[in-house]
């Protein structure tokens, strides 16, 4: 997407009550502004490192290692990439509501304000641990109710696979598709019988409920 594109986009706005749904827009929002921003979400900023060469000091010896490079001489490009963090940092911060502002305004990278997002809204990662177990449980008993229509049976199961995919649980197609088509109510087999024998591994979810809408 071109700057000039992604500046007519306004900053997807904090919502705590909708939290699942505000990340996934920000991720989109991340990723088109900058791929890099992603790795730095998940890794950190980047730290220009120097190497400093094994020497001896007295008796001591000190082996090879690296330390952080002195900003004043690091490379342009180095600079750059150094300056992605505070670019990430400030997507972040104006996103944010007052109150989430004056939470993550203290944290010194972009992952670290976004960690302590995702503990604030999400828990801790044994809290995220344990949803996830709950959401794939949810989603391996997932049946239709009494009399909804594929509609009603579609929007609950792509909810369910779509908060899975924010605890980085991704599901195949072909399993998505088949787990779908054997939990509609029996009233429409006449529909669904056939689609079975067709290839699952070929067709999105979406594209799926779009042909047994018009059967």
């Amino acid at each position: 997407m071109s700057s000039q594109k992604l500046s007519s986009i306004k900053i997807p706005a904090f919502n705590r009550e909708h939290y699942n749904l505000w990340k996934k827009k920000m991720l989109l929002f991340i990723r088109a502004s900058n791929p890099m921003y992603l790795d730095i979400l998940k890794h950190g900023p980047f730290i220009p490192m120097i190497e400093i060469t094994e020497t001896t000091v007295g008796t001591e010896k000190i082996p090879k290692h690296y330390e952080p490079k002195d900003p004043f001489k690091c490379t342009d490009p180095e600079k750059e990439k150094v300056a992605l963090d505070g670019n990430l940092q400030l997507i972040i911060c104006e996103s944010m509501d007052f109150n989430m502002y004056g939470t993550v305004a203290h944290c010194s990278s972009a992952k670290k304000m976004w960690d302590l997002i995702e503990v604030l809204c999400e828990g801790t990662p044994e809290v995220r641990k344990n949803k996830k177990q709950i959401l794939v449980s949810q989603s391996e008993a997932f049946m239709a109710q009494p009399k909804e229509g594929i509609t009603e049976v579609f929007e609950r199961f792509n909810k369910l696979i779509n908060e899975l995919k924010l605890y980085d649980k991704h599901c195949k197609t072909e399993e998505i598709n088949m787990k779908f088509l054997l939990t509609l109510p029996d009233h429409l087999e006449p529909r669904i019988s056939s689609l079975k024998e067709r290839d699952l591994t070929k067709i999105g979810f979406d594209v799926l409920y779009g042909v047994l809408k018009k059967i």
